[in-house]
């Protein structure tokens, strides 16, 4: 099916009568807002006077200026959303698709009865880092039952897709009584399907695969394998129409930028919007969808103007606090020391400048270096930083100078972003031996603080020099607290020589259950088919006690497994099992706890004539949290499943290992490194070494974890919610008079 985009035409007059007519209230409960220029008449004042799909995405995106960290120790989405969302009684929630309401925080020694649903479903697009995995424009609290019920199937009223018959009202026992659902599709309750359609026509323009973001897209004929389609957009459009925007959908909208994230849903601010970008929507063909075969794409409305190239794929995952200011030399040699609080991917540009921010833009009178994470990238405790050639600080002269970067002995203020676009920018970290930040920048040794940096920069009164002396072991975020605090300094207006010698040690935030791990958090590393059955796995992230493991090597169809072959179980033993432990399953191998599973479902009995094989967890009943996957039978298959062969499961595109077949295997490639380099190694087939012979699987050795989680590898399943992951390293370095010696790892 294919649907006529209407031509934009010019909206300056429409958005300015629509303000002339409709009030934003203040956000009840704030007295101060967090970002500012949230009022909408300010917010939308940019646009020129026929923007095109392309230009409203921008600023969507230039205004996200607080990326929220899903679970921290710190504010968090559980936060964010305990404010947006309340219930009618003091300290609830509202669920999204319940009548109930449900206690905010949970009771002591409990779980939360709610879990945070994605209304654009993780294995339709969005990824498990930046900006789309904890934008609260389409985060909402829903009880868990119910939302594992709703996993990622698509909107629409029953009988759209498959017969009326198959219809189930309510869609659960503790949904409302206004649900239905089917086999493919969800209704949510009448009073929010306005609510979620608007929340999903945002997330679609927002996150136009500019910069690193996902490229989502809303469509009437989505295909049957997983990737960045929603359906229904008609049945979307419908529920626009028929659950208007009302005051407290205002109200929620106004406080997500004013306290949360900085930016607004226009769709909500203009609904007429929705008619100019998308159209009129399709009616459908009665229990057959709509008129379009599945594997065949809506196009999208075509922009007027081009995408903006992206200057850096991964920047936009960085948050505020990744990148830390920790020393300041104004006296010659100038040198800027910093550390990094992840792992940082080779190719990340880094910008460094003491040109002053004014609030939109930067002063352009001073300097800005730029620098290429080299090959290998950075670990996450990696101190670095920009200098001369008299300075040993690593990658001190690697910088790409614009302007002059020259420190100032009358003080000045540093600042270090990413851009996600041209013109777009992404604050990590900032610091001013000014003793304030000044937004009139009153001279030049003056800067602004750019939003975002409240609490991740540091002002310090004036000396000519700084190095930080405080804390370095722990989170990521207790460090980020204590590079902020002032006694956490030392200043001095003299050349005599520091030393300055300490770890950075980045811990790791504790798995604590199945919907913490990560896809690759373990990793098969050999597989036996000849007798004994063998299989040896790798655990790349500390398994903590009680988690439950499952192995199989039934096939996943891409919906499900084929139901023909065996699982076992496995429970983490007391004490858990150390990240860099080898491990494994079968009944006559010396591996550790080989003999421990417990049988699930059929007979686990490797075939000689190929295999695949899934190692999983499971946040509820029904859901699956993938963690590795291999085959010996060549490339994963999308069809003609058999006894040998299988899709490859969702999130682990990154995270498997597909072999030509031999009847036996072992991996044989590198044994230390990061958890990502790890990974990657292991999906390498040339890092492995095949046999036909009964050769046993053995490992004597355990593997050498370094550094954190790293981007780039995202867990996996149908609905888990996820948590970020540090992992810890250490980086020892001296530094007289500020001149740093290299680092080394411990």
């Amino acid at each position: 099916m294919t649907r006529t985009t209407p031509h934009l035409l010019p909206i300056t007059t429409v958005l300015t009568a629509t303000l002339c007519l409709q009030s934003f209230p203040s956000v009840a409960g704030q007295t101060t807002p967090v970002y500012s220029g949230c009022e909408a008449d300010a917010y939308y004042g940019s646009l020129s006077d026929n923007p095109s799909r392309q230009e409203i995405s921008n600023l969507l995106k230039s205004t996200h200026r607080n990326v929220l960290p899903y679970t921290s120790s710190r504010e968090d989405t559980w936060d964010a959303l305990m404010d947006l969302d309340p219930g009618t009684q003091s300290g609830t929630v509202s669920l999204i698709y319940s009548d109930h309401e449900a206690q905010g925080e949970a009771p002591s020694g409990q779980s939360r009865a709610w879990n945070r649903e994605h209304l654009w479903p993780k294995s339709h697009g969005v990824g498990y880092t930046g900006a789309d995995f904890t934008d609260v424009h389409h985060l909402r609290p829903a009880d868990v039952n119910v939302n594992s019920a709703r996993g990622n199937k698509y909107f629409a009223a029953c009988g759209i897709v498959e017969p009326l018959d198959t219809c189930r009202s309510p869609a659960h026992s503790e949904a409302s009584a206004s649900t239905t659902t089917d086999n493919e599709v969800w209704l949510p309750p009448t009073e929010v399907r306005g609510d979620i359609a608007r929340a999903l026509f945002y997330m679609e323009l927002r996150y136009s695969g500019v910069g690193g973001d996902p490229n989502l897209e809303l469509t009437d004929c989505p295909t049957e394998v997983s990737d960045n389609k929603l359906a229904y957009l008609s049945q979307l459009m419908e529920w626009h129409q028929e659950d208007p925007v009302d005051e407290e959908e205002r109200n929620r909208n106004g406080r997500v930028c004013e306290r949360w994230q900085g930016n607004r849903n226009i769709f909500v601010d203009f609904p007429d919007l929705v008619g100019r970008l998308y159209g009129e929507s399709a009616q459908p063909n009665q229990s057959n969808g709509y008129e379009c075969s599945l594997g065949e794409n809506t196009p999208p409305p075509t922009p007027t103007s081009p995408p903006l190239d992206s200057t850096d794929s991964t920047c936009g995952a960085l948050v505020a606090g990744d990148i830390q200011v920790i020393g300041v030399h104004s006296d010659n040699p100038d040198e800027v020391a910093l550390v990094t609080l992840l792992d940082l991917p080779s190719g990340l540009e880094i910008y460094l400048t003491d040109s002053g921010w004014a609030g939109t833009e930067f002063r352009d009178s001073e300097g800005t270096a730029k620098l290429s994470v080299p090959q290998g990238g950075l670990s996450a405790g990696t101190i670095f930083g920009f200098g001369d050639e008299d300075s040993n600080l690593l990658l001190a002269t690697t910088w790409a100078e614009t302007g002059a970067l020259a420190l100032s002995t009358q003080g000045d203020s540093l600042i270090v972003y990413c851009q996600p676009s041209e013109g777009t920018y992404n604050f990590l970290g900032a610091a001013t031996t000014n003793n304030v930040w000044d937004p009139n920048q009153s001279d030049s040794n003056n800067s602004g603080l750019p939003a975002g940096l409240e609490s991740t920069s540091i002002a310090l009164p004036h000396f000519d020099n700084y190095i930080y002396i405080g804390p370095s072991e722990g989170k990521k975020s207790d460090i980020v607290e204590a590079i902020a605090k002032e006694e956490h300094w030392s200043g001095f207006d003299n050349t005599q020589p520091l030393k300055f010698e300490f770890s950075f040690v980045i811990a790791s935030e504790a798995v604590t259950d199945c919907q913490d791990l990560k896809a690759g958090d373990v990793q098969i590393i050999g597989v036996h088919s000849d007798n004994p059955d063998e299989i040896a796995l790798v655990a790349l992230q500390d398994l903590p006690a009680n988690l439950e493991l499952y192995l199989t090597d039934d096939a996943w169809t891409g919906n499900g497994f084929r139901g023909s072959e065996g699982t076992v179980k496995l429970i983490v033993p007391d004490g858990g099992i150390t990240k860099g432990s080898t491990f494994g399953f079968g009944d006559e191998t010396s591996l550790p706890y080989a003999s421990s599973w417990s049988q699930v479902s059929g007979s686990l009995a490797l075939s000689t004539q190929g295999d695949a094989l899934a190692v999983y967890c499971k946040p509820t009943e029904s859901t699956y949290n993938f963690l590795a996957a291999l085959t010996l039978s060549g490339p994963w298959v999308n069809s003609g499943f058999s006894s040998t062969n299988g899709a490859l499961p969702p999130g682990l595109e990154q995270a498997n290992t597909a072999l030509s077949h031999r009847d036996n295997y072992q991996y044989v490639g590198p044994t230390s490194g990061s958890r990502n380099e790890l990974i990657s190694a292991i999906g390498d087939e040339a890092n492995w070494r095949g046999s036909n012979s009964a050769e046993s699987v053995v490992y004597d050795t355990t593997f050498t974890v370094i550094g954190g989680g790293g981007s780039g590898i995202t867990p996996s399943g149908v609905n888990p919610d996820d948590d970020d992951e540090s992992a810890s390293v250490t980086a020892r370095i001296s530094i007289g008079c500020l001149l740093f010696a290299l680092f080394m790892l411990v």
